[in-house]
This record gives structure tokens, sequence and C-alpha cells, in this order.
């Protein structure tokens, strides 16, 4: 199993609360959570596989990102996975409001992916028209 695979369980298993889970440094959130943790809280979206949004949340900020979703009302849910022990534990979970965002990304083609259609200036207007209108 993967740690995308993994994920998607959590994720169908807590269907409306934001799933946090870390990855090395940093506690991830995919798909709709990401989009929704982008929206609230600015958080960078980056690609976590194909049209699937990912934020982080460094392990030392958890703390002040937690309360931040909580002052929002959102419920979550937030584990630990020890890869030595080849172990996932629920750390923290809040029942709050549930997460209604059906969007699994925020735009694909600002993200990382880009680079390689460089050369498509179609493809290049889009992109621009799009950083245009975030800002």
């Amino acid at each position: 199993m993967s740690f995308s695979q993994m994920l998607d369980i959590l994720r169908k298993k807590h269907r409306e609360k934001i799933v946090l889970i870390n990855a090395g440094a940093f506690f991830i959130a995919v798909g709709e959570d990401a989009v929704l943790l982008n929206n609230k809280l600015k958080l960078r979206c980056t690609c976590f596989k194909n049209n699937i949004c990912k934020v982080g949340v460094p392990i030392n900020s958890i703390d002040k990102y937690l309360e931040k979703i909580r002052n929002l009302n959102y419920s979550y849910v937030v584990y630990n996975f020890n890869k030595q022990e080849g172990s996932l534990t629920l750390m923290q979970e809040y029942v709050g409001k549930p997460n209604r965002t059906k969007r699994n990304n925020i735009n694909c083609l600002m993200c990382k992916g880009i680079s390689k259609y460089k050369d498509d200036e179609y493809l290049e207007a889009i992109r621009k028209l799009y950083e245009q209108n975030r800002k």
C-alpha cells in the first residue's frame, strides 16, 4: 500500500473532516481539504498527484494551525504515521462543521507541472490569465 492509498482510506473514513497526516517534517492535507485550507488559511497548494492538490503544515507549527481551524469551526482529525514502526496513531480530533468543499484542486496549470508545457503558447496564455485572476 502506498502513502496515497493510506490517505485515501483515511479520507473516506472521515468524509466531512479535514484529514492531516504527518509526512516527514510536515503534516499534509490533500484534495478538498487542501483546497479549503488554501482558501481559508492561505496555505500554499502544490501537486500531490494528477489533479489533486496538497498543502503542508510544518510539524513545529501544527498547534497554531489547528487552533486556526478550530476558530473557523471546521472538523478535523490528525494522524501520526511512524514509518519505522509501520504504525498509525490518532493524535487529535475536533468535531465542528463539515468540510463541504467539492474541489480537489485549485488550478493544476499553476502547479510545478506547467514547466513541461512552457513552449505551448496557448497554455502559457491560460497560465498568465489564471495568475492575474488570483491577485
